[in-house]
């Protein structure tokens, strides 16, 4: 059957809710063509950026996702449109004056040092990478930067406690780590003929729309693939910007006056953690009780990170770079890597591109269709256990390297379900031609999530539990204990 053909079969299969296809609570601005013309308008202009200010001031002081630096945003998005032809270099600049300004202010002053250290240190590398391009650092560059930091933190692990040098160590890896990935995408753009400047490069490390140790959104390389290039896509990117805004209040109300009133206050289902220490505590607990509470966590806590990414996409996107979401519509996803996909776009693009390329060019080429496969189990796998590993570089200096890599190991079980399902989720070959809705689409939707949902009891980073007490809560769960 022809791409046409199937596509006539899926369209005349009957869907519920059909004649809601075309309602939307937030219209299509970028779409109308009145409304781009008025944006490219001094007065338009002024309308948008005082439009998504107060939106933003607003975002600020609900109860879930707090922004600090809001102001900074706002001062920022303002030079920016009055200036799109030196955008990169205000970019700069407003990362620098919330990094080394704002922050000496309301941090402590070490933390600038160590922060200024290692934006410096990242320019060096950068610098000796594009020096010595044609030496294995040049040909290897992401995996010399990953090889040495690791080596780096074990090393400091064995450092004597109480010591000058081991505090001075744990006081400055934990702030590089969070400029490691960033440094990373920087290394992989040492080839581009039109690679921007280590300057240009280092003003887009944390920056100013915000980010966390996975950069928002990506590297400089993907910046100027998405960068505005005349006056209607800028207007077209701010007016996403807004909107993408405008939906994140919408979820961080409903979250904050109406999903947890409900289910926590009028239903009484209690918190995932308070449910999980019970277990920990051996106190007893129904069954149902539990799945209620992992439940109603996994939808909670899928709401407040499209809140989170939807923010920092939308300033990105008000300064002019039309990036795509960090989350969008993980719920509709059909299969295991769709959802992977949907759910936080730019952290399974960084492993796409830290691990997933490198394993698959170089490695596994007479493995045929399992490259894939193992590939996959590189980036979803080992990648993502050693980006949580050397993010929370805390538990290494409490607990010592193997100490706390045996507290890891919830989470590397974790990584080795999720990415042997991803793995099998992309060489399975699903024909939905002619299902109808709930056999083609309801029903893969609910299998993808409940499969999400129940691994959820061992995706854990922050606090190191012995994965005997994950697989004692889901035997709970079914019951199987008491």
């Amino acid at each position: 059957m022809s791409a046409a053909a199937g596509t006539q079969v899926a369209a005349s299969v009957p869907r519920p809710f059909s004649f809601l296809r075309g309602f939307r609570i937030i219209p299509r601005l970028e779409t109308f063509p009145r409304v781009v013309t008025f944006a490219q308008t001094i007065i338009g202009k002024i309308a948008i950026l005082a439009l998504f200010g107060l939106g933003l001031y607003y975002a600020t002081w609900l109860h879930y996702i707090h922004n600090p630096r809001w102001i900074v945003q706002i001062c920022f998005l303002v030079a920016v449109t009055a200036l799109p032809q030196y955008r990169r270099i205000v970019l700069a600049l407003g990362t620098f004056g919330w990094a080394f300004g704002i922050w000496w202010q309301w941090a402590e002053r070490p933390q600038i040092v160590q922060a200024g250290v290692s934006v410096v240190c990242a320019a060096l590398i950068s610098l000796l990478a594009i020096r010595f391009r044609n030496t294995w650092f040049g040909r290897r560059p992401v995996a010399t930067l990953l090889t040495g930091f690791a080596l780096t933190v074990f090393v400091a692990s064995y450092l004597p406690r109480g010591g000058s040098l081991r505090t001075l160590a744990f006081d400055f890896l934990p702030v590089a780590a969070a400029y490691l990935w960033f440094l990373a995408y920087s290394l992989m753009d040492i080839t581009a003929k039109n690679r921007d400047s280590v300057a240009s490069q280092v003003g887009a490390y944390q920056p100013v729309w915000g980010s966390t140790a996975t950069p928002f959104p990506k590297g400089s390389a993907y910046l100027r693939r998405i960068e505005a290039k005349n006056p209607e896509q800028l207007a077209i990117a701010q007016l996403k910007g807004l909107k993408l805004l405008a939906w994140s209040l919408v979820l961080d109300l409903f979250l904050t006056y109406a999903y947890t009133p409900f289910v926590h206050g009028y239903m009484g289902i209690p918190f995932y953690e308070f449910v999980f220490h019970l277990s920990l505590l051996r106190a007893p607990f129904k069954w149902y009780i539990g799945w209620a509470s992992l439940i109603s966590e996994f939808f909670e806590r899928m709401i407040e990170f499209s809140i989170f990414g939807h923010r920092i996409v939308a300033v990105c996107r008000m300064a002019g770079f039309l990036a795509l979401r960090n989350t969008w519509r993980p719920l509709a996803s059909r299969s295991i890597a769709e959802f992977w996909n949907r759910y936080y776009y730019y952290f399974k693009e960084l492993l796409v591109d830290c691990f997933f390329y490198p394993a698959f060019m170089r490695y596994f080429k007479r493995w045929g269709r399992w490259r894939l496969f193992a590939s996959t189990v590189a980036a979803a796998g080992f990648g993502n256990a050693f980006f949580h590993f050397f993010r929370d570089l805390n538990y290494v200096d409490d607990l010592g390297f193997w100490g706390a890599l045996a507290g890891f190991q919830s989470y590397i079980f974790y990584t080795i379900v999720l990415s042997v399902g991803i793995g099998i989720s992309q060489m399975r070959e699903r024909n939905t031609e002619n299902l109808n809705w709930i056999r083609g689409h309801l029903i893969p939707a609910l299998c993808v999530s409940s499969f999400f949902c129940v691994l959820r009891v061992f995706d854990y980073t922050f606090k190191r539990y012995p994965i005997s007490e994950s697989f004692r809560f889901l035997a709970h769960l079914f019951n199987l204990v008491s």
